[in-house]
C-alpha cells in the first residue's frame, strides 16, 4: 500500500509538473517575477564555483542550510542521514562512506578513493577522516547529485558534498557562543568569534568540543571530538581579496562499531538475531558462532580506539581582472589515523610488525577565471593539481588468521578544465564543459605478512620466518580523462526553468596489496531532464528531475580470498549498471507562519553485467556459481541485482508552523520524517546483506528572543527508535553472518546559543 501510494504521488508530480509551463503563464507577471513578503528565499550557492540561486542551476542539488543543521542536533556527517532524503551515509571503519543513487565506496582502507567526492570550501578533501568533525560555524551544506566530473573532477562520479563555512566579515564585531546536551551523556560546546581590524583585514574564529557516549552496548559508535578553525580575510580594495583559513581536528573516543543483522536462516550458521536490543555489540553472536568452529580466536572489543588528528591549511585569492575573476587556492592537508574496531573482523590502522600508523599528506593548487557577469557568454576555465603520499599500514584478524600489511601509496594528478554557458535568445542558454585529467597512482613496496602466532607478535619484518611477506606489490598506473558536460536551459517564466544535461565522470583505478588484479577505473554517462520553478509570488517550489545513469567497471568491495588463500578485502569491477529514475521536490509557505515540504525519489538501480572470479574456495555469496573447469575456481553472476545501498524509493516531508509571541519572539516548531524503502548493504547479496524499509520521525522546536539575540533548540531525532542498517560486511569465516553498521537511535537534547 505504501509503495502503491508513493508510486501514485510521484505520476502526480510528474503530471503537475507537465502543467506548470500553464500554470507559470497564468500567473500575474508582475507578482511573479519576485517572490511576495513572506515567500521562499533564494537560497545561494557556489556548487559551480560561481554564486548563484539554487533554483537557477541546471543540476540536482540539495542545500542543508546551517539552521536546519544546528536545530536537528547535527554534529557529524552521519547525522545528515536523519534529515536528508536519498543520501545514505555510513561510518566503514574511521571512513566517511557516501551514497548517492547507489554510487559510493564501501572500502575503510586508503587504497580507493570515494565516488562522492567530500569538499571544504570548495577545497577537495584527499582523507575521509578529516571530514568528520567540521559541522560547526557553517553557513550550509552543499549536496550535489549526480557526476560532477567537468568542475569537481575526479573521485565525484556519484556527486560531491560540499561543506561552506561561514566566512569573516570586515567592519562587525559578532559571534556566538552555544551549549547543548542530549541522551547518552552528550555534551557539545561551539563558539564563534568575528573581529575587526581596520577596515580591511577581519579574522575569524570558531571552535566546537563534543563528547557523547557510544550508542553501540560494548561502547563504540560514539562521537568524541575537538575542532578549530581560524580564517583571516584581507580586501584592500574591491579588486582584490585574501582568505587565509586553517583547521584543526581530532578524534578520539572507542569509535565506530557494529551489529549483528542475521535474520535469515537460509546460510551456513544463520539465524534470528541474538534477541534484545538492536544497538547490542556484534561481538558477542560472533563470538558465539566461532566457538563452535576449529583454529578460531574470540575477539573483546574493548580495546577499540580511534585517534585522528588532521590539520587542513589552504589561501584563496580573488583578483578582478575586469573582464573576468581569478581565483587561486593553494592547500595543504595531512590526516594521520591510529585506530583499532571490529567491523566482523579486527582492523587496526596500525601495522603490528612496526607499530606504523596510517599518515596522509596532499597538497593541492587550484587556478581558475570566471567572467563578471553581464553578457550573453558565462564561463569558468581552470588548472588543477593534486598531489598525495600515503603510509599505508594495517594488521587484519579474521578470527583464524592475522595479516599486517604495509605500502607507500602515491597519487598525482593534473587537470584543465572549462565550462561554459551561452544565450541564444532571451531565456534559452546552451552548456558545455570539458576537463581533461592525467594522473598517476602507484603502490611502492606493498606488503603482506601473515602473522601464525597473533596476537603474540614474535617477530619482526626483517625476520625470514614465519612473518617474511610473501607478497610484494610493486605498480603505477596512469590514467588519461575527458569528461563531458553538455546540455540546455530555457527560462521559460520569471521563476520557472527547465533543463536537459549529460555528463560523464570517473573514479580512479588501482591495485589491493594482494594477490588479485587491478581494478580499472569507473565511468558513469548520466542524463539528465528537470525542471524548477516557483508559483504564487514564491510561495510554492516544485522541482523535477528524470535522470538516467550509466555505469562501466563499477567498483565494488568484496571480502574474498586471493591467488594465496589469503582472505582479503579487494575491489572489483561490475562490468556494468544502470539507475533511472526520478525526484519530486515540493516546498509550500501555506502561510508566514506555516511551511510544508515534501520530498520523494524513485530510483530502480541495477547491475546489468557483474561477474567476478573466487579464488579456490567456494564464496558466500548469494548469486549464481559455476566452477572453472581445469581450476580450482569459481566464475560468481551477479548480474541483475538491485545495487547497494540504493532503495528503490526514498524520501522525505515535514511541516514547520512558527507562533509568534506577543514580546515580539518567535518558537518554531516541526515535525519530519524521512524514509527508505528496502536494500541492500552490500555486494555479496547474501540473505543477511538485505535490510528492510525504514521511517524516521524527527521532532523540532526553536524559541527565538526578540531581536535574535538568543536561541533554545529542542529536538527528538529518530522518535519510534527505528533501526536503521547503513552499510557493514560479511564475516570471511562464518559462511553468511553479517556484522552491520547502524543509525542512532532515539536521540533527544537541547541548545542554547547566545548571539552577540
Amino acid at each position: 500500500m505504501l509503495r502503491n501510494s508513493l508510486y501514485y504521488s510521484l505520476l502526480g508530480g510528474i503530471a503537475a509538473s507537465a502543467l506548470m509551463p500553464m500554470a507559470a503563464s497564468a500567473q500575474d507577471s508582475a507578482s511573479a517575477a519576485a517572490p511576495q513578503e513572506g515567500g521562499l528565499g533564494d537560497i545561494i550557492v557556489t556548487a559551480q564555483r560561481r554564486t548563484e540561486s539554487s533554483q537557477s542551476l541546471p543540476l540536482s542539488i540539495e542545500v542543508l542550510s546551517a539552521d536546519s543543521l544546528r536545530k536537528s542536533g547535527i554534529t557529524q556527517a552521519t547525522d545528515i542521514n536523519r534529515i536528508a532524503p536519498g543520501v545514505q551515509i555510513a561510518q566503514g571503519g574511521t571512513a566517511t562512506q557516501v551514497y548517492i543513487r547507489g554510487s559510493g565506496t564501501p572500502t575503510t582502507t586508503p587504497l580507493s578513493d570515494p565516488s562522492v567526492s567530500l569538499n571544504l570550501d570548495g577545497v577537495y578533501v584527499a582523507r575521509s577522516q578529516s571530514f568528520s568533525g567540521t559541522f560547526f560555524d557553517i553557513q550550509r551544506v552543499e549536496v550535489l547529485k549526480g557526476p560532477q566530473g567537468t568542475l569537481y573532477g575526479r573521485n565525484s562520479s556519484g556527486g560531491a558534498l560540499n561543506v561552506v563555512a561561514a566566512m569573516p566579515k570586515l567592519g562587525e564585531t559578532s559571534g556566538y557562543v552555544q551549549l547543548g546536551a542530549q541522551n547518552y551523556s552528550g555534551v557539545n560546546s561551539e563558539a564563534a568569534i568575528n573581529l575587526p581590524i581596520g577596515d580591511t583585514i577581519a579574522i575569524r574564529a570558531a571552535g566546537q568540543i563534543v563528547t557523547r557516549d557510544g550508542y553501540i552496548s560494548d561502547g563504540s559508535d560514539d562521537d568524541k571530538h575537538e575542532s578549530a578553525r581560524l580564517q583571516i580575510l584581507f580586501k584592500p580594495s574591491d579588486i582584490f581579496s585574501l582568505r587565509l583559513w586553517g583547521s584543526y581536528q581530532h578524534l578520539g573516543g572507542r569509535g565506530p562499531g557494529s551489529v549483528s543483522h542475521n535474520p535469515s536462516e537460509d546460510t551456513p550458521l544463520g539465524g534470528p538475531d541474538v534477541p534484545g536490543d538492536r544497538w547490542t555489540s556484534v561481538i558477542p553472536e560472533l563470538n558465539a558462532r566461532l566457538a563452535v568452529l576449529p583454529g578460531t580466536r574470540q575477539f573483546d572489543s574493548s580495546d577499540s580506539y580511534q585517534n585522528i588528528n588532521s590539520w587542513n591549511v589552504h589561501a584563496q585569492a580573488d583578483v578582478d581582472l575586469g573582464f573576468g575573476t581569478l581565483t587561486v587556492i593553494p592547500a595543504y592537508q595531512r590526516v594521520s589515523v591510529r585506530a583499532k574496531n571490529y567491523p566482523g573482523i579486527m582492523y587496526s590502522s596500525v601495522s603490528a610488525l612496526t607499530d606504523e600508523g596510517q599518515v596522509s599528506k596532499a597538497k593541492s593548487l587550484e587556478a581558475r577565471i570566471s567572467d563578471n557577469g553581464g553578457s550573453p557568454l558565462t564561463y569558468t576555465l581552470g588548472l588543477f593539481y593534486f598531489d598525495e603520499n600515503q603510509t599505508n599500514a594495517s594488521t587484519v584478524d579474521i578470527g583464524n588468521t592475522a595479516l599486517a600489511y604495509s605500502a607507500t601509496l602515491k597519487t598525482k594528478s593534473y587537470a584543465a578544465f572549462g565550462q561554459v554557458s551561452y544565450e541564444l535568445f532571451d531565456g534559452f542558454k546552451l552548456i558545455g564543459g570539458l576537463r581533461y585529467t592525467d594522473e598517476k597512482r602507484e603502490v611502492v613496496n606493498g606488503q603482506q605478512f601473515l602473522l601464525p602466532n597473533y596476537p603474540n607478535i614474535n617477530c619482526s619484518a626483517t625476520v625470514s620466518t614465519p612473518c617474511a611477506s610473501s607478497l610484494n606489490v610493486n605498480t603505477s598506473m596512469k590514467d588519461s580523462r575527458v569528461n563531458f558536460r553538455a546540455g540546455a536551459e530555457y527560462q521559460f517564466g520569471p521563476q520557472n526553468m527547465a533543463y536537459a544535461t549529460v555528463s560523464t565522470g570517473f573514479k580512479s583505478g588501482g591495485q589491493t596489496v594482494a594477490n588479485v588484479d587491478p581494478y580499472k577505473a569507473e565511468t558513469i554517462t548520466a542524463y539528465t531532464v528537470g525542471t524548477k520553478n516557483r508559483f504564487f509570488g514564491g510561495f510554492l517550489q516544485a522541482n523535477l528531475e528524470l535522470f538516467y545513469w550509466k555505469y562501466n567497471d563499477l567498483q565494488q568491495s568484496l571480502q574474498r580470498l586471493d591467488r594465496n588463500g589469503r582472505s582479503v578485502s579487494s575491489i572489483i569491477n561490475a562490468g556494468k549498471a544502470t539507475s533511472k529514475g526520478a525526484n519530486l521536490d515540493i516546498v509550500g509557505k501555506l502561510s508566514n507562519n506555516d511551511t510544508l515540504n515534501f520530498a520523494v525519489e524513485y530510483n530502480k538501480a541495477k547491475y546489468a553485467d557483474f561477474v567476478w572470479t573466487a579464488f579456490a574456495r567456494l564464496p558466500s555469496t548469494g548469486c549464481g556459481i559455476t566452477p572453472i573447469s581445469g581450476t580450482a575456481n569459481y566464475s560468481v553472476d551477479c548480474s541483475g541485482y538491485q545495487m547497494s545501498r540504493s532503495p528503490t524509493w526514498s524520501g522525505g516531508g515535514g511541516y514547520t508552523h512558527t507562533f509568534d509571541l506577543a514580546d515580539g519572539g518567535t518558537i518554531d516548531a516541526g515535525v519530519n520524517a524521512t524514509f527508505a524503502s528496502s536494500r541492500w548493504l552490500h555486494a555479496s547479496f547474501i540473505p543477511n546483506a538485505r535490510t528492510g524499509g525504514y521511517a524516521l520521525v524527527n521532532l523540532n522546536a526553536t524559541y527565538t528572543s526578540p531581536g535574535g539575540g538568543l536561541t533554545v533548540d529542542g529536538f527528538v531525532q529518530n522518535l519510534t527508535k527505528k533501526a536503521v542498517y547503513t552499510g557493514g560486511d560479511q564475516s570471511p569465516v562464518i559462511g553468511g553472518f553479517y556484522a552491520a553498521t547502524i543509525g542512532a537511535p532515539r536521540v533527544y537534547g537541547v541548545r542554547v546559543r547566545h548571539t552577540f
